[in-house]
């Protein structure tokens, strides 16, 4: 939590939306007149999950004015590349007169970036960084939304941004959870090629990795629940698809594999006994996930080095259990062998 003006206190974001695409986007698709208030464009909603050839757009709006199209890529994590590639691709393919960026968080070099791009494109799209803000007021126990525009055609707030010389609280929360728990994995087998998962709030360990398909695990905290998880990225959604069936047609083989190796563990330092598996689709991206889960925040400082266990202690069973499936599908696949 941030302390604010007098009388309203910031919070983060996900204690008004856990989930980006099914809370956030959605209250976003509903409270475009908010938005369009902060950026100066009547807005109505034109369709949610907008295809652009493989992909989709957050939001695509309308402006009631000139009827153009508006395209908004929307966020719960603070703004990353990926999302500003993802933002210049849809506007393009849906030939949008404005591009909207909402995040809780823009880094200067963002800033600058959509600066530039309303100046190199001054009569084609324009381009909008606007920061949604949740506060609390000390006489209110609801939570409110906030709309701050950061950047727009001819002008930006750099006093809104993070600057280059910053690290925010909340990035170093996560670089100082994940330093100790990546130091350690690397010595359990794991990789040294570590990358940031999607945002600063997981690691992922790149596995192995062919034409067919590229893998890895993961370790992820957000603010009330963390996990560790097995990833699949193929170069299309049949095989992508094809994959994930053959190993969900083994899920009960494998959740009792798993459960097998971590049943003779101190469950008191390792966590709940009984795993939460999540398996999810994710057609439009390519990739699907498979996830282990328990409660835990990036909040709560006191309970860090008890999840880090937890994590330790579930990555390298789930290394070994996926491991050697994916090894026999993926090698089948690159071989053009059918299914035994």
């Amino acid at each position: 939590m941030e302390a604010n003006e007098a009388g309203i206190e910031r919070v983060h974001v996900r204690a008004k939306w856990k989930h980006e695409a099914h809370d956030f986007t959605r209250w976003l698709a509903r409270h475009l007149d908010l938005l369009g208030e902060a950026i100066g464009i009547s807005l109505e909603l034109k369709q949610r999950e907008a295809p652009v050839g493989p992909l989709f757009l957050d939001i695509l709006a309308r402006d009631t004015d000139s009827g153009a199209l508006v395209a908004i890529e929307n966020q719960l994590e603070p703004a990353n590349l990926h999302h500003l590639g993802q933002l210049l691709a849809y506007a393009t393919g849906l030939d949008a007169c404005a591009a909207v960026w909402v995040a809780p968080e823009f880094s200067h070099h963002h800033g600058r970036a959509l600066h530039r791009l309303n100046e190199w494109t001054r009569d084609g799209i324009r381009f909008y960084a606007v920061r949604i803000e949740v506060v609390r007021h000390d006489d209110d126990p609801n939570l409110e939304a906030r709309f701050r525009r950061v950047v727009w055609p001819g002008g930006w707030d750099e006093d809104a941004l993070v600057q280059p010389e910053e690290e925010s609280p909340e990035k170093r929360r996560y670089s100082e959870f994940f330093q100790p728990l990546i130091a350690r994995l690397v010595t359990d087998g794991f990789t040294d090629r570590t990358v940031q998962h999607f945002d600063h709030t997981g690691r992922r360990f790149p596995s192995a990795s062919t034409e067919a398909a590229s893998c890895s695990y993961a370790a992820s905290l957000g603010t009330d629940r963390c996990w560790v998880t097995f990833h699949v990225r193929a170069n299309d959604v049949e095989r992508t698809n094809s994959i994930f069936d053959e190993l969900h047609a083994s899920r009960e083989e494998i959740e009792a594999e798993f459960a097998a190796r971590i049943s003779d563990r101190d469950e008191a330092a390792a966590g709940p006994l009984v795993p939460e598996w999540s398996w999810r689709r994710n057609d439009p991206f390519y990739f699907f996930s498979i996830s282990v889960a328990r409660d835990g925040s990036i909040l709560d400082s006191e309970r860090h080095e008890e999840i880090r266990a937890w994590m330790l202690d579930q990555l390298p069973h789930l290394k070994a259990v996926f491991d050697p499936r994916i090894a026999v599908i993926l090698n089948r696949i690159a071989s053009d062998e059918p299914p035994a």
